[in-house]
């Protein structure tokens, strides 16, 4: 066997065993930033020990590479990963509900740097998700490191249905580097989920009470501006800081206290948004919808095509629409998954192929003229003139 087909089983095999894992998991939500400092790694640790609180199981995954911090912060640092009867290795525990995963038991120190460039990181990730025996999840937490890099660009890509949650502070300076993350999910079509906005208020240690000594509300008018949900604030408290150092998340540790409030606030909320994103895709009120084109009209045959208008439509309304070229090495299937897609319309398409893709949950609806063009064929869709 060549060793360009060995490699290449190699990769399919792990595909296989990614979209296996992920299939047990309902929600999967990445946690990111524009910048450093902002908190990120903070929210998802509470954010997730919430969760498992609520009584939902859940997996946290430090994709944080060259500075993995999630096992200083559970006060987990020397567990190394179990082994399951069947050989797998298993995510460590950090109570019944809930589950973790960093690089740094893997290192040979905990101090140990790694050093690795694109590719390494792409396969490690990817060997987190689909090597490692999760388990059945309601929800699965991504810590990813600040910016729009490998991380979560491979996240974005291999996990196509996750949503994003975005973190950032009331400044200025944070506000403008959000955006770009912001921009890069849209980019990559991953739908956000909200966005947090980290270092609202600060609460005094010695009186308990909130005092804005600091900016807030810019998160606010942010996602208001930008059209995404604003799903809480979390005020500067110095126990956080302290019990993310005792390996102690504030959540748990101070239950009582307004920071805890304000993180169970967010567990609902992101509870709430993920419930309501779920039923939009079940209802058809959001849908990312694909078009086979040849020029300025319909492709014939999806199969052989290799451009694509994508539309993504909420409430029955057109909101974003792309032109987006098929790689030659790509079959449809993968295509439409890499695109989140929802929907393909087309003029034919074989009756194997049309059970192969409702079978991957991408319904196809066929119908039309060669020469109508895609949006035309979009908005009899949207008003029932194609079923």
């Amino acid at each position: 066997m060549a060793i360009g087909q060995e490699k290449n089983i190699l990769l399919d095999q792990q595909e296989k065993k990614v979209r296996e894992q992920l299939s047990r998991i309902q929600h999967k939500i990445i946690v990111m930033s524009g910048k450093g400092g902002v908190g990120k790694s903070t929210v998802s640790v509470n954010l997730a020990v919430g969760l498992s609180l609520q009584d939902f199981m859940v997996g946290l995954l430090d994709v944080d590479l060259h500075g993995p911090n999630i096992p200083k912060m559970l006060g987990v640092r020397r567990e190394r990963l179990p082994r399951r009867p069947d050989g797998r290795l298993g995510a460590i525990s950090y109570s019944p509900n809930l589950k973790f995963l960093s690089i740094e038991p893997l290192l040979p120190k905990e101090d140990a740097a790694v050093i690795w460039r694109g590719p390494l990181k792409i396969s490690a990730i990817k060997q987190f998700i689909g090597d490692i025996d999760w388990g059945k999840l309601d929800y699965l937490i991504i810590d990813a490191p600040p910016g729009t890099g490998d991380e979560p660009l491979t996240v974005a890509k291999t996990i196509p249905d996750a949503y994003a949650i975005v973190v950032t502070t009331p400044q200025e300076v944070s506000l403008i580097d959000v955006q770009k993350s912001i921009n890069f999910c849209r980019k990559v079509k991953m739908r956000i989920l909200g966005l947090v906005e980290n270092m609202s208020g600060f609460i005094c240690p010695h009186c308990g009470k909130e005092l804005d000594i600091f900016k807030r509300g810019g998160g606010e008018r942010l996602a208001e501006e930008m059209g995404i949900r604003f799903l809480g604030r979390i005020p500067v408290d110095p126990r956080v800081v302290a019990a993310g150092d005792a390996g102690k998340p504030a959540i748990a540790a101070y239950p009582e206290s307004i920071t805890a409030q304000a993180f169970e606030e967010l567990v609902r909320n992101v509870v709430a948004a993920t419930e309501e994103m779920w039923r939009e895709v079940e209802e058809g009120r959001y849908m990312r919808v694909a078009v086979p084109v040849s020029g300025t009209n319909l492709a014939k045959d999806p199969l052989a095509t290799d451009l694509f208008a994508v539309y993504d439509i909420e409430a029955g309304k057109v909101r974003v629409k792309d032109v987006v070229r098929r790689p030659e090495d790509q079959d449809l299937e993968a295509f439409l998954k890499e695109q989140v897609a929802t929907h393909l319309l087309a003029l034919d398409l074989s009756p194997e192929w049309k059970e192969r893709l409702e079978t991957a949950r991408i319904r196809v609806v066929l119908g039309g003229a060669p020469d109508m063009g895609p949006d035309t064929l979009v908005q009899d869709f949207l008003s029932g003139i194609l079923k």
